[in-house]
């Protein structure tokens, strides 16, 4: 079994704990420490015991608390090569760093995980898999289109952690500029809801999955309602599908096979 703690998913930080009965891994690490300490705190959890945090990309809404996560509670930080030296103005050099590389088959206690690369205007990004024994759950957030490799790396997963970012009409009728617009829009940006809800469609016709979190949405972009409901409709089976919160953590999810 593994366990999902979304402290807060959004442009205004990212942070999720993901665990079995003996590890625990934070992907992303995008609030202070202190907030990231309250948080995990409002759940039961502390910063002490995380075996490692695991960063996406160098923005800052996913790597703004990691330098002093790192320092002040012995947290080892593994990214990307491209993604440390992007972000190199955001650390010390006095944190605990590991590096992986695109597909990366990682141990970290009991827990197996790979690096998925994504597509995101970034120096390098990825989505992760994370399995303990025959459970698995996917963390994909932060692209602007679904590769091969995505579903390649995702199809069997039993838990889906998946961006649902912006309703494409909101979007374009919205404040941004049309630059920002268009970069949103693009295979680089973020993931609509419509796009979203054809690739949790098809894997909910492979059998295997079990339930889905709608994570980064755009505050004003899109609407919670209307993402629930683009997704909802696409599938024909009867997921579990559950939004991710920007303000507070999203209750615990105990992830099982079927």
């Amino acid at each position: 079994m593994l366990n999902l703690f979304m402290l807060g998913s959004g442009s205004g930080g990212n942070a999720c704990i993901v665990k079995n009965e003996d590890t625990m891994i934070l992907i992303d690490a995008g609030f202070s420490g202190a907030e990231i300490r309250r948080r995990m705190n409002l759940v039961g959890l502390e910063p002490e015991d995380i075996e490692a945090c695991l960063i996406t990309h160098e923005h800052g809404d996913h790597i703004k608390g990691a330098s002093i996560l790192s320092r002040r509670h012995k947290v080892p930080l593994l990214m990307h090569p491209a993604t440390k030296r992007a972000g190199h103005r955001k650390f010390t050099g006095n944190e605990r760093m590991r590096h992986f590389e695109m597909k990366e088959v990682m141990e970290l206690g009991s827990l197996k995980v790979t690096s998925v690369p994504t597509l995101h205007d970034s120096a390098s990004s990825t989505g992760f898999l994370v399995e303990s024994g025959d459970v698995s759950l996917g963390y994909l957030t932060d692209l602007g289109a679904v590769t091969e490799d995505n579903f390649l790396a995702l199809r069997n997963v039993d838990f889906l952690v998946m961006e649902a970012n912006h309703d494409r009409d909101m979007l374009w009728n919205g404040p941004y500029p049309p630059h920002l617009k268009a970069r949103v829009d693009s295979r680089v940006g973020h993931l609509s809801n419509a796009d979203s809800a054809e690739f949790i469609a098809l894997l909910a016709e492979l059998g295997n999955l079990n339930g889905v979190m709608l994570a980064h949405l755009s505050e004003k972009n899109n609407d919670p309602e209307l993402a629930l409901r683009v997704v909802k409709e696409r599938q024909e089976q009867k997921l579990e599908i559950i939004l991710a919160r920007q303000d507070q953590p999203s209750n615990p999810i105990e992830v099982e096979k079927k």
